[in-house]
């Protein structure tokens, strides 16, 4: 069993599955109580799906980009987990998250989640050998500055809010916006990338494991 936590954002997700079935995914949204909710609600899920931390073979984290802070308790619980049972980790990028969750589509998309202040961390993706493929590096700017960058028809997923949809959708002859429930990325998706990157032998050393953090004046602040 793989037990895999996404702290990126408001937006907490834990997942749990085999190499064959998901056996639970669940999101939801906090008021940055991500130190009180997340541990509990590991040990209610596992524990309603007859789940104990025996029968886990492999642990994954979203590692960003995100609130800084959120990630690093999301971090520090897949650590301590891993030294507690000599458990190996896989940390996943947040956007790929995301992207991989969407349908496989002939436009270029854009995925984005909320960067804190009123700005949004961005990459752009495009289908390459049947999936999704990064083809830039993360970028951060605020709604319109993104909305500018845009001047060819795109697929745009993500955390946005109802302004934030209206200043990119403005753009509808070169935007097509995902649906809401597209916008969340889902913990069974980490699960399915982890499992991946395990099955290549690919795995993180867990002393380093650490967020994506942007190095730039906009950087993705703490929340």
């Amino acid at each position: 069993m793989l037990l895999a936590i996404d702290t990126s954002t408001e937006w907490i997700g834990i997942g749990l599955s085999d190499e064959h079935q998901v056996v639970f995914d669940h999101i939801w949204r906090t008021d940055n109580h991500h130190t009180v909710g997340l541990v509990p609600a590991i040990k209610y899920f596992m524990h309603n799906s007859g789940v104990s931390m025996s029968d886990l073979d492999a642990l994954a984290a979203a590692i960003g980009p995100g609130s800084f802070t959120s990630l690093r308790i999301g971090l520090s619980v897949i650590k301590g987990l891993s030294f507690a049972l000599n458990l190996p980790v896989v940390g996943v990028p947040s956007l790929d998250i995301l992207a991989h969750g969407q349908p496989l589509l002939d436009l270029p998309m854009i995925a984005l989640l909320h960067a804190g202040r009123g700005r949004l961390a961005y990459q752009r993706y495009a289908v390459e050998g049947g999936k999704w493929t990064d083809m830039t590096e993360i970028s951060v700017n605020d709604p319109k500055e993104l909305a500018a960058t845009i001047d060819s028809p795109v697929y745009v997923c993500g955390e946005m809010t109802e302004q934030e949809r209206q200043i990119i959708g403005r753009k509808w002859k070169t935007v097509k916006l995902a649906p809401p429930s597209a916008c969340v990325r889902q913990p069974a998706v980490l699960c399915e990338l982890a499992r991946q990157k395990l099955q290549n032998g690919e795995t993180d050393d867990v002393n380093l494991l650490s967020p994506i953090y942007l190095h730039t004046a906009s950087a993705i602040p703490e929340v």
